[in-house]
């Protein structure tokens, strides 16, 4: 368990050991980790070792779900279990869900981080996504069984677009119409609730997700001047905020928009005090960097290689901090999770057999 006081400020010092440390990982120089602990077994969590307490209100967190359809053709994806994961991923979000919604006290929402389908976007018209099965429609029916309401961040590959434009790229604006009319989800959002807010960033929005810019890079995040400007002022507005995204801070376009009031996204959210957490997904991998930026951020391990993936954040209703419960069973610098109950107090199966797949793939 980890808890965090928002009002006793943030670590800033060793910021590029870890983040070097975090890149070293993601790019497969490290060994994963398998087991529960890692991170957590060296660093003073401060926590309150208790079920979720009077004026809390909790919140699941999960990570590219990468749900396919009928139109996905096995086996695009890198070699080991990248391509042993995909073809789960319906069957993975479903446990997840079930998952969740046994846990004890429950969630009031649910964040999902981003890919929440793979390589649907292959029609060319909204009205052929309403007629035929498609990763849209298995995600909306497999997350429609969650019995709190559950909101959509946008990742890359909820997108069909690459920098050497191919016959198969969509445009963007065809994506945001089928995920509006299929997942009911807009490109970015905000969730008021008890006190905070939770920011839905697009980190596809910006240059390096324009083919017509010479910034194209789809391998980095940027979200572009109107959307930098949107989460700025929502920020400003001095609200407890959670800010959701796909991509990690370390891969997301420095000076995107230098001529601008909100140059990036590291300058908007490092000068607003009423930033509290970052969260993201995309590296497919439980990786801690709360102590690379001026505020908490952390990666979350993906649905897709573990149905045990998915974190549990009690928010105190009106800011003063929150507890993670679950924070010890992710492997942390490593793909999967422990097993664990959450009958009352969260805690780790004993004897669980992993059913995750664990190994070194990104």
């Amino acid at each position: 368990m980890r808890r965090v006081d928002t009002a006793q400020g943030f670590n800033r010092g060793s910021a590029w050991g870890v983040a070097a440390g975090a890149l070293a990982v993601w790019a497969g120089c490290a060994e994963p980790k398998t087991g529960g602990g890692g991170a957590a077994d060296t660093m003073d969590s401060g926590a309150r070792v208790v079920p979720q307490e009077p004026g809390t209100f909790r919140v699941a967190m999960v990570a590219d779900t990468h749900v396919i359809g009928p139109e996905y053709v096995c086996c695009s994806e890198s070699e080991g279990i990248d391509n042993e994961s995909i073809m789960k991923t319906p069957e993975r979000l479903a446990a997840v869900v079930a998952a969740i919604n046994a846990v004890e006290p429950p969630p009031e929402l649910v964040f999902v981080l981003g890919d929440v389908v793979h390589d649907t976007l292959v029609l060319d018209t909204v009205e052929e996504y309403g007629s035929v099965e498609t990763g849209y429609s298995r995600a909306r029916q497999l997350l429609d069984g969650l019995n709190m309401p559950v909101h959509l961040v946008w990742g890359n590959h909820d997108y069909e677009v690459h920098c050497d434009t191919r016959p198969t790229d969509k445009p963007r604006e065809l994506a945001h119409a089928v995920f509006e009319d299929v997942m009911e989800g807009a490109p970015t959002g905000v969730v008021r609730h008890k006190g905070w807010r939770f920011l839905l960033a697009n980190s596809q929005l910006g240059p390096t997700w324009d083919p017509a810019s010479p910034m194209c890079d789809t391998d980095l995040a940027s979200y572009g001047r109107e959307q930098l400007a949107w989460l700025d002022g929502e920020l400003a507005a001095g609200e407890p905020s959670v800010v959701m995204a796909h991509y990690m801070m370390l891969v997301t376009k420095a000076g995107e928009d230098p001529t601008g009031p909100t140059p990036d996204l590291r300058a908007v959210l490092s000068r607003h005090e009423a930033m509290r957490l970052f969260l993201a997904g995309h590296t497919h991998r439980w990786i801690d960097l709360r102590e690379t930026e001026q505020f908490p951020h952390m990666v979350l391990g993906a649905t897709r290689y573990d149905a045990d993936n998915f974190l549990l954040f009690d928010f105190d209703e009106g800011g003063e901090g929150y507890t993670i419960p679950d924070y010890d069973k992710a492997s942390w610098n490593g793909v999967c999770a422990q097993t664990w109950a959450y009958d009352g107090q969260p805690a780790a199966v004993t004897g669980a057999v992993e059913e995750g797949d664990c190994g070194a793939g990104r």
